[in-house]
Parts: C-alpha cells; sequence; structure tokens
C-alpha cells in the first residue's frame, strides 16, 4: 500500500455538461475517456472506506475527507484488490452502507483531474481534483477554478458519493 496522498477538491451538482467542457477546452484540458465505476463503501470507525471496481480491475480506497471555503480537503490510500473474494469478505466482516454506480467522463489539465459523472439514483456531478504536491494546499487554484465553472455549476456538495446514494 502506498504513502498516503492529497487532493485539493471542487464537488457539485451539474445540471449540464456542456457549458462546462466549454470552459475545459478553454483551460487547455483533454478529455481522457469514459469509465463505468462501482464503488461499493463500509462502515468504518474514521473516514470512508470503498471498494473500486472498474474494467475489470479492483482498488480498496481509503480516505478522510474535511471543508473549507467551498472546497474539499481529501487524504486517500489506494491499494491494489484485484482478489475477487475481496467484495465478499469485506462485506460478510463489516457490512456495507451503499453501493454507487457512475458513469465517469474524465478530462485531465495539468495537475487537476475533472470528472463529469452521471450517478444512477443522483444525477449529474461534476468534480475538480487538484492533486497536492509537498508544498502549497491547492485553495487558490481551487478558487481560481471555481470562479470560472460556477456560473455552470449547482449546489456544492459536501459529502461522499456515499451520503448522495440510498442507503442500504
Amino acid at each position: 500500500m502506498g504513502d498516503w496522498r492529497r487532493n485539493r477538491e471542487i464537488k457539485r451538482y451539474c445540471p449540464d455538461f456542456r457549458p462546462v467542457r466549454r470552459v475545459l477546452r478553454t483551460l487547455g484540458a483533454r478529455r481522457v475517456g469514459v469509465k463505468r465505476q462501482t464503488d461499493t463503501y463500509y462502515p468504518v470507525a474514521a473516514g470512508r472506506l470503498k471498494l473500486r471496481e472498474e474494467g475489470g480491475g479492483r482498488s480498496l480506497i481509503a480516505y478522510t475527507d474535511a471543508y473549507s471555503g467551498g472546497l474539499r480537503a481529501v487524504r486517500y490510500r489506494v491499494a491494489d484488490a484485484q482478489d475477487h473474494a475481496i467484495g465478499a469478505l469485506l462485506a460478510e466482516a463489516l457490512g456495507v452502507t451503499a453501493v454507487v454506480r457512475k458513469r465517469r467522463e474524465v478530462w485531465r489539465g495539468g495537475r487537476v483531474l475533472f470528472n463529469l459523472d452521471r450517478i444512477e439514483g443522483v444525477g449529474q456531478v461534476f468534480e475538480a481534483e487538484i492533486a497536492l504536491a509537498a508544498a502549497g494546499d491547492g485553495q487558490a487554484e481551487g478558487e481560481r477554478l471555481l470562479a470560472l465553472l460556477a456560473p455552470h455549476l449547482g449546489a456544492a456538495i459536501e459529502g461522499s458519493n456515499e451520503d448522495l446514494a440510498t442507503p442500504l
């Protein structure tokens, strides 16, 4: 398992991705592709734990998040979880709090990953993930991006997709 990584994130509902795509192009971002993902969330004492399945692969992701100035600060670790039994084992040992299925359109511009998500049972959600290096907190860059994109975005989401999903 790798070291803890950090992101500064924007997460908002998005009624229409078309104007957002136009802004992303003006920022020099490029469309990377489209993924179908299923995230299964498990109850844990602190933070969050999810098993992400996409394209035949699996990753276990542990993370914590906090909010400041309309942006989300995230610390996370990712571990390979290719064993097909891992989901059943975790569900049996811990239970499951939510399952989130989404179609994710991915864009990249510099150190920022932009996700245009269509989440089953929730709707359209926009995320910008600013990868943080050892120095800097990404707050200023996040605020700049938010100022450019806010006219095309809906309400802020202060939580995880787990919070948006219908509880099991």
